[in-house]
């Protein structure tokens, strides 16, 4: 029987999350997913864990250090809370850095440890696009703007021990609460797409495809960048 690699990805049961479980099962990783609800899907491992509760990440990730040899890590759980700085509010930024920013930090430095112990291993934090700036999202951009510094530190302490760590930056997907909220046929969604240079918006799949390239061994030789897949729109104006 031949050897699966251990990946652990959070926030991985739907959306982008699901398509990035379901893309690595097929390549034949062993995936244990950490969110609050089971991705229910098969050949997929899940521990629950709410990421806004301390005491339940430090469990959590505490317990993580048993799972054995760990490969890949995919920081893929995230919130995003609309709040305009003059509207300024601060359980709404600590929510949204606690579980974009604080929980990536503290969960790679739980399951690291494994990786520098077999000299090999991948770190793909997800990232966005709105990294660039956009319009209420004081806390999210600053959030996801951490995730990919964190990718390019990580990179260089990391390297002597042949641990790649990278980001990927989204533009705008099409996961069921984005559609829910940029519904067919109306201006909110063609405006949107109209500043797609490749006329057409991203799909969880796209997501989840460039994600097991960076675990794979074409990728050996990449680390420490953000890669947006964002059909183009990050080349100009992202206020969507």
């Amino acid at each position: 029987m031949s050897y699966k690699k251990k990946v652990i990805i959070t926030g991985g049961s739907r959306g982008i999350g699901a398509a990035i479980c379901a893309r690595l099962i097929k390549q034949n990783y062993s995936v244990l997913a950490v969110c609050r609800t089971s991705p229910n899907m098969a050949g997929v491992d899940h521990i629950a864990c709410d990421f806004s509760d301390k005491y339940q990440r430090i469990n959590v990730f505490k317990s993580l250090r048993d799972y054995g040899p760990i490969y890949g890590l995919i920081n893929n759980a995230g919130i995003a809370t609309p709040n305009l700085l003059e509207d300024f509010d601060l359980d709404i930024y600590e929510s949204v850095m606690t579980i974009n920013a604080t929980a990536v930090a503290e969960l790679t430095a739980a399951v690291v440890p494994s990786m520098i112990q077999n000299k090999s291993g991948r770190v793909v934090n997800i990232s966005s696009e709105l990294i660039l700036g956009f319009a209420t999202r004081t806390a999210y951009s600053a959030s996801k703007a951490a995730v990919s510094s964190f990718a390019r530190t990580w990179a260089l302490e990391l390297g002597k021990y042949n641990i790649c760590c990278n980001a990927i930056a989204p533009g705008p997907v099409e996961t069921d609460l984005f559609i829910k909220n940029n519904p067919e046929g109306s201006a909110v969604r063609q405006s949107k797409l109209d500043k797609i240079p490749l006329g057409r918006f991203g799909k969880p799949d796209d997501i989840a495809n460039m994600t097991n390239y960076l675990m794979s061994e074409e990728a050996a030789f990449l680390t420490g960048q953000t890669i947006y897949v964002c059909g183009g729109s990050s080349l100009g104006s992202v206020s969507f």
